[in-house]
């Protein structure tokens, strides 16, 4: 839900996880000002940003009018990038929703996602809409931080993925429920 503080989280676990590196995919531009990094615009900008083991791509000046193809590139380089060193990786997608569908993944997002593990990429994710996740993703994670959602389809998927729906829809903003889907582990939190 708008304003549930999932953002906030989602930029609070990049700022305080342990990592060697960071990375962002940034279309709308919103993560460059509110980390206050200059962003990656090209393939030589990356690279240049990469010392710096924070990089924020916005992909519209390399591939105007075509993010799609940006996204699928960001992913290919994030992996390839991740190759040239040890230590977590962590990867950050806003709304990733929009960059596959219920049927199908890019190539370059599924080998980032799958085969990324032996590389220690670490994808996170935020979203007001979990149902429009592909099985695929939603089946590799491993843990699930939920802020309240009031749509029906929202709240199936969440219950799907071992979340009681009836409390997280009940969760006032700015306060979380997390659980580690592989310990079963549970904590709540508030954001503000």
């Amino acid at each position: 839900m708008t304003g549930s503080g999932k953002s906030t989280f989602a930029y609070r676990y990049l700022l305080n996880a342990p990592a060697a590196c960071r990375f962002v995919f940034d279309d709308l531009g919103r993560a460059a000002a509110r980390l206050k990094i200059r962003p990656a615009a090209t393939a030589r900008d990356l690279e240049a940003a990469l010392p710096s083991r924070w990089l924020v791509f916005n992909p519209h000046r390399m591939f105007p009018g075509n993010p799609r193809k940006g996204f699928n590139y960001f992913c290919d380089w994030v992996y390839q990038a991740s190759k040239r060193g040890a230590g977590k990786k962590l990867v950050l997608v806003d709304e990733i929703w929009q960059w596959q569908t219920a049927q199908s993944i890019p190539y370059e997002l599924n080998l980032l996602v799958t085969t990324g593990r032996e590389e220690n990429i670490e994808l996170v994710s935020c979203t007001q809409y979990p149902h429009r996740i592909n099985a695929s993703l939603t089946g590799a994670a491993t843990e699930v931080v939920a802020f309240r959602l009031d749509e029906e389809l929202a709240l199936k998927r969440i219950s799907g993925l071992q979340m009681d729906a009836g409390e997280v829809q009940k969760l006032p903003l700015g306060q979380f429920i997390a659980r580690n889907r592989l310990s079963g582990g549970v904590i709540r939190g508030k954001m503000f």
